[in-house]
């Protein structure tokens, strides 16, 4: 087998359950809104361009209506001592206030299902933080539990995993095979994208964070394919980018993420590594015409790699049958 670098993308699909305790549904409905526009529109692009895509699905929201939603809410909820994490604490309640479309996308979801070339996996029930003080194991398994029950009802056996704001739990992931679970993704293998919980990232990591989305700081964040199998049931497929979406104050900057990004994917080009972009919808649901624009870029550039090095887009699943399919001590260097 010829060795290659590969291009992952993957999705968090989560509505507005993802950003309820950021951001108030006055202040972020735009976004939300846009994610009924931005979903088909993607997928249409992937498929131009032939993108083979990992979509992290939160199970809440792929409920039909509040009676399903109920109906898979678990028993066991996590207590976080920061009670406005929860969704549970204030989001339910006002679910029968809210635009449906902004909690259930039970639509999208099926439209999803169609597309060629796009795994399902989960991001949990309730965006659920695996860090947080308050929650535990035992809540966590109610969680995942529920989110793989509503997955299975509606065809889908989910086998990839992307922790909600990338919360990372080792003592959760040594158990994902319990579950079904054989790939996540990691964070950058670096410090100042390591794991945390909220409130707890000082002024220089997120300082250095913000730096790196515009200069080469101190890494490439690209992955060798040795470095993603962690035993015989489990694959970790790290993090490479955030796509910053569009925003009016840093405008002047976007040239230089555009080109930090491109860097990134010629460097997993031509070493043979894996470089991950990853997003939200709703990230790029306002603005929409303009992130489209700079996704394209993205994409066409892909396609140049493609036919100058065999850069080949893969999701978390097809990685994993690559990983399978080479000696332990292969990698993807060429």
């Amino acid at each position: 087998m010829n060795k290659h670098g590969i291009f992952c993308i993957s999705i968090d699909f989560e509505l507005y359950w993802g950003i309820h305790d950021k951001k108030s549904i006055e202040e972020y409905s735009e976004n939300i809104s846009g994610v009924w526009t931005v979903v088909p529109k993607l997928l249409e692009l992937f498929k131009k361009y032939n993108i083979h895509a990992t979509w992290a699905v939160l199970g809440a929201m792929i409920s039909e209506n509040l009676d399903e939603l109920q109906e898979f809410t678990p028993t066991e909820k996590p207590e976080y001592h920061d009670k406005i994490l929860s969704p549970y604490y204030k989001l339910y309640d006002k679910i029968k206030t809210l635009n449906p479309q902004y909690i259930f996308g039970k639509p999208l979801f099926e439209t999803l299902k169609s597309a060629p070339d796009q795994e399902i996996g989960t991001h949990t029930f309730s965006h659920y933080y695996c860090l947080e003080d308050g929650q535990t194991k035992l809540s966590f398994e109610a969680d995942l539990d529920a989110a793989k029950k509503i997955l299975k009802k509606n065809g889908i056996d989910a086998k990839a995993f992307v922790f909600p704001r990338h919360q990372l739990n080792d003592d959760y992931i040594k158990d994902f095979p319990k579950f079904g679970i054989e790939t996540y993704r990691g964070t950058e293998k670096i410090w100042y994208n390591s794991p945390a919980k909220t409130g707890t990232e000082g002024v220089l990591k997120r300082a250095v964070r913000f730096a790196d989305y515009y200069f080469p700081m101190f890494s490439q964040h690209c992955q060798s394919i040795s470095e993603v199998k962690q035993n015989e049931n489990l694959y970790m497929i790290r993090a490479s980018r955030w796509f910053r979406p569009y925003s009016e104050k840093w405008k002047k900057l976007d040239f230089l993420k555009l080109r930090r990004i491109k860097t990134q994917m010629k460097y997993a080009a031509k070493t043979g590594k894996i470089f991950q972009l990853w997003f939200h919808p709703h990230d790029i649901g306002k603005n929409i015409e303009e992130n489209f624009r700079q996704l394209e870029i993205i994409l066409k550039y892909f396609e140049v790699l493609k036919n100058r090095c065999n850069f080949q887009s893969k999701n978390f699943a097809e990685i994993k049958l690559i990983c399978q399919s080479r000696n332990s001590n292969e990698t993807l260097h060429s």
